[in-house]
């Protein structure tokens, strides 16, 4: 998994970041998410979001 772009939205009381990936096999997907989530979580789900799109599961 490769990391292509992110960005971030923020008001007054949170953050929101949208990562932009692209998995082994080149497919795209973002994924969005508030900053309480630790980037450890963050990791973890961005690559279950790319395995889960590579083998189509």
């Amino acid at each position: 998994m490769k990391i292509l772009n992110y960005s971030i939205e923020h008001d007054v009381f949170s953050e929101l970041v949208t990562i932009v990936a692209e998995t082994a096999k080149g497919k795209q997907f973002s994924f969005t998410f508030s900053d309480s989530h630790t980037l450890k979580e963050v990791k973890i789900k961005l690559e279950e979001l790319a395995d889960t799109l590579d083998n189509n599961k």
